[in-house]
């Protein structure tokens, strides 16, 4: 059962992380975009800041859960330094595109009522 559990928890956290150049279009910033417009109604701050903070969270959150099921990219024989800094500079790259959306005024909040 621990083995079953571990798999999950192994592939909700990678399927969160920045592991896969997908998960950040279709996963992390749909997640990161809704959590912010629910948070928006509760906290007054920028919206983009919002965003922002639920998308790097969220890859945390992933990374935190790959670790927790003891399994990590190490495993392959990659170094750490090239693999995290990877995952920054991807991580930098989206946050990029989300502040530019921002600007233009296309990332807005979902509002109900």
């Amino acid at each position: 059962m621990k083995k079953i559990l571990d798999r999950t928890l192994f592939f909700i956290g990678w399927t969160l992380s920045p592991f896969t150049f997908w998960n950040d279009v279709f996963v992390n910033i749909p997640i990161s975009y809704l959590a912010a417009s629910l948070l928006a109604n509760f906290i007054r701050a920028r919206f983009v800041l919002l965003v922002l903070i639920c998308y790097w969270a969220s890859n945390i959150l992933g990374l935190a859960m790959m670790y927790a099921a003891g399994k990590g990219i190490m495993a392959e024989g990659r170094g750490i330094f090239k693999e995290v800094l990877k995952l920054v500079l991807t991580m930098a790259a989206y946050s990029a595109a989300l502040v530019i959306l921002n600007y233009m005024g296309i990332l807005r909040p979902i509002r109900t009522g």
